[in-house]
């Protein structure tokens, strides 16, 4: 049998993000193939109430701010969610540098702390943040784990054509152990994991993988380069 070109990107999250991803993946000369690891599911609009600042760990939870003032201060955990709350029409939005770690360090450095910060956050996310912080916690999504990787997934990975899987959360990866069938496993050796920071490289088992990368997962996998170009 001869062995396809790995030409196929996998992209695992979920909307929103895994359109633009799509775009941008197809932009750079790849086959994107969607195999979204999550399903998220909103649970409704946060009331507006006094807070000295809204902490925003995922673009996941700007749809409950709907009914906020523009006016109303909030630190995005990196700069994509911070760009989606600036549409939206907030006035005042900063970034933290890209994972908790950085959005705490971030906050603990101004005096953000205490009970008028408000994390706004899913279900059962950022419990020691808002610990650490001392911050009120108000959960507006929740977060189920898909069951199994999509067909085409499945065919591009044991076809052996797929360059690289992006990851951009810990849970992700966490859905795409569970959900990836035991025979595919030893085609991951051939494949690049791509991952949108250090912590979540830190979940994936390198031994399995060609390569487990850190960083902007676009940048990471760069322009593919056809032959004849």
């Amino acid at each position: 049998m001869i062995r396809q070109q790995r030409s196929a990107v996998i992209v695992t999250r979920p909307e929103p993000g895994l359109s633009e991803t799509v775009q941008a993946v197809e932009q750079y000369n790849w086959r994107a193939v969607l195999s979204p690891m999550l399903s998220i599911q909103k649970l409704g609009l946060l009331p507006v109430e006094k807070a000295r600042a809204l902490l925003v760990t995922s673009g996941q939870a700007l749809p409950a701010l709907s009914e906020w003032p523009r006016t109303q201060p909030i630190i995005a955990v990196g700069e994509k969610t911070a760009l989606r709350a600036r549409n939206m029409g907030f006035e005042v939005v900063t970034e933290a540098g890209g994972d908790a770690e950085t959005l705490e360090h971030y906050c603990r450095g101004r005096g953000l702390l205490g009970a008028d910060i408000v994390l706004v956050t899913g279900r059962g996310y950022g419990v020691a943040l808002a610990q650490s912080l001392g911050a009120v916690r108000r959960e507006v999504y929740e977060v189920q784990l898909a069951e199994a990787i999509t067909r085409d997934a499945v065919r591009v990975l044991h076809a052996e054509c797929t360059e690289a899987i992006l990851f951009y959360s810990g849970r992700t990866v966490e859905a795409f152990y569970r959900a990836v069938p035991d025979a595919l496993y030893e085609r991951l050796k051939g494949v690049r994991a791509l991952c949108f920071s250090q912590a979540i490289a830190e979940r994936v088992p390198t031994k399995d993988w060609k390569t487990v990368e850190y960083g902007d997962p676009l940048a990471l996998l760069g322009k593919r380069v056809i032959s004849g170009e």
